[in-house]
């Protein structure tokens, strides 16, 4: 199991949520379960506790409920973590080096704590679908989360090579510092096999995210005493 240990999973529960809510959330996990074809808007709309009437005149059918799961897991997304951490991670045009890299410490651990949401898992069923055939829900998750944050951290790598690196390369970078975080949820079964861990605890999170932060300072070939002094 793996949890978010700042976000309060059970208040959230006990809050009363809309028809829209519901169908939202129903539509998530049985999209990134069974596919966009497969899936049942008559099973969405009976699991949501509503009539299928609901999902045609709240969205007009079975496209447009799942390009609004799309757009409700950016929106859920941004709110988990990564708006804050884009803000924490905002480039000013003085910024040094040591400056960008802090940026990006601040970035990574915002995307750590997203990926540790329990609510992640419907999320990233339903992004994995969509990295591998993608969809015109791919441009709304990508134009409203992905772009924003590659685009971030392309401009923060940059900042710290100071012109080390061409274009490329700076973005093959983001890439990485990317995958290294996108495996504790996409790979979680993997990541719990090796380490032996069936939870991840805000114990582990912090240690996870300083081996991240040393991740970070060697795919950049940050000197380290240079970044303390």
């Amino acid at each position: 199991m793996f949890v978010r240990t700042n976000y309060n999973a059970a208040m959230r529960s006990e809050l009363p949520r809309s028809v829209n809510e519901r169908l939202l959330e129903t539509a998530i996990e049985q999209f990134g379960r069974k596919g966009r074809e497969a899936a049942s808007t008559r099973l969405i709309a009976t699991a949501a506790g509503t009539a299928m009437s609901s999902i045609t005149y709240h969205y007009g059918g079975k496209e447009g409920l799942y390009l609004a799961a799309a757009r409700h897991i950016a929106k859920e997304q941004m709110e988990a973590g990564l708006a804050g951490a884009l803000e924490k991670a905002a480039l000013a045009p003085d910024a040094t080096p040591t400056q960008a890299l802090e940026g990006i410490y601040a970035l990574a651990e915002g995307m750590l704590a997203m990926l540790l949401d329990p609510r992640c898992a419907a999320w990233a069923r339903f992004i994995v679908r969509e990295q591998m055939e993608p969809t015109a829900a791919f441009e709304i998750l990508y134009e409203a989360v992905i772009e924003k944050v590659a685009g971030r951290l392309v401009g923060l790598i940059e900042r710290v090579g100071q012109g080390r690196w061409s274009a490329e390369e700076a973005r093959l970078k983001a890439v990485t510092l990317f995958g290294q975080i996108l495996v504790f949820r996409v790979a979680c079964e993997t990541v719990a096999r090796v380490t032996g861990w069936k939870e991840i605890d805000s114990e582990r999170a912090a240690r996870i995210a300083l081996v991240v932060r040393a991740n970070c300072r060697a795919i950049l070939e940050t000197d380290t005493s240079e970044e303390d002094g």
